[in-house]
């Protein structure tokens, strides 16, 4: 009898182990799996979180290296085109020459588009109706032989070279009289380098006169390039490119359309005094055309820059001369038979380009023309 008791008793207890156990166990296997339930989240989230900083490396690391060839790419071309440049003369700094414009000045030495044209050539009035013309090279060593007519320095046109940290080359500068700031004194203030043929006395014979014209003797000097490299030597001039004093400007890998607006002619007139200039768009090379320097020139970029200007008659002088403000404005920018507008500022000594919604633009890669134009004493363009 008591063995039969304590067998069901026995019974009993194990019975309510059992149960505790299952409890137990079915409680271990739930934790069990809310535990690796959780790993695997874990793991999850971790392989998520490594594929996205993943992700965020290789974006960082692409944008470093369009960056790096972005800046390689800057480093090695021409900074005023856009396009290839000899070695030797990449990082250095370019020359200005400040050339004639005039009826019997033309067709200028130098210009045409067989022979090193200018990378860039800027036009504005400097007196009385007539325009200059100043030419930036980035490579001094790869010139025409011979550039000209040259002109004497006017203001703006100093001021306009130390935007591109260029040595200025030309024949006479203006001087100071009355109200009027003359170049001499601008060159002086801002310790522009300048090669000045009134004063130039080196080892080399830079300057010259061509006489193959029936014209005055005002539009007959020329500079020999090939001896331009020793003189800057002989001044002792910086070549190396100050990059804290140079203008780059943005360039797109592929030309493209500035906006829808269509602009196959451009009649730009520089001052109500001024003459005017006309260029023609070709689809067969995609440049603009002008015959106006009565040369067959072309130009990939038009750039327009609308700036305030007055004249200041210096004391003895019958004309007067034109002085730009040269901060800020309005423009246009033409390329690939199409125009738009834009702004330009001067910062930190520099020029800046801006589409309309403030962003930098990008020019075409290729040559480019710059009319600085009156916006309050009569400059115009007509666009066709």
């Amino acid at each position: 009898m008591k063995k039969t008791v304590i067998k069901k008793i026995s019974i009993v207890v194990l019975l309510v182990l059992l149960g505790v156990s299952s409890v137990v166990l079915a409680d271990f296997i739930k934790k069990e799996k809310i535990r690796k339930a959780e790993e695997e989240a874990a793991l999850r989230a971790k392989e998520e979180a490594e594929r996205i900083a993943a992700e965020k490396e290789a974006v960082r690391l692409a944008e470093e290296e369009a960056k790096r060839k972005a800046e390689e790419d800057r480093r090695t071309r021409n900074p005023l085109t856009g396009l290839s440049m000899k070695e030797t003369a990449i990082g250095k700094r370019p020359v200005a020459f400040m050339v004639g414009n005039t009826p019997p000045a033309r067709p200028q030495w130098g210009m045409d588009d067989v022979n090193y044209a200018p990378n860039i050539i800027l036009e504005a009035e400097v007196e009385g109706g007539i325009t200059r013309t100043m030419w930036l090279f980035a490579d001094m060593t790869s010139l025409p032989e011979l550039i000209g007519p040259m002109r004497s320095a006017r203001p703006p046109y100093v001021r306009f070279s130390e935007l591109f940290d260029a040595i200025y080359v030309h024949w006479g500068q203006s001087d100071s009289a009355g109200s009027y700031i003359g170049a001499s004194d601008v060159i002086a203030r801002d310790g522009v380098d300048n090669i000045n043929q009134i004063q130039y006395r080196g080892q080399v014979e830079l300057f010259g006169r061509n006489r193959e014209r029936d014209v005055a003797i005002e539009h007959t000097g020329v500079v020999y390039t090939k001896n331009l490299v020793q003189a800057i030597n002989e001044y002792g001039y910086r070549t190396d490119r100050d990059d804290s004093r140079f203008t780059f400007f943005e360039f797109t890998d592929e030309a493209e359309k500035m906006s829808d607006k269509v602009c196959n002619e451009l009649t730009i007139t520089i001052s109500s005094r001024s003459w005017v200039k006309h260029w023609t768009y070709s689809s067969s090379d995609h440049l603009y055309h002008t015959d106006d320097f009565e040369n067959k020139l072309t130009r990939k970029n038009i750039i327009i820059l609308y700036d305030e200007t007055e004249y200041i008659t210096k004391p003895g002088a019958s004309f007067s001369y034109c002085n730009y403000r040269l901060e800020y404005g309005t423009g246009l920018l033409a390329s690939e038979g199409t125009i738009k507008d834009i702004s330009w500022s001067v910062e930190k000594g520099k020029l800046v380009l801006k589409d309309t919604d403030g962003e930098i633009i990008s020019l075409n890669r290729g040559k480019t023309y710059i009319a600085w134009i009156s916006s309050n004493l009569g400059g115009n363009v007509q666009i066709d």
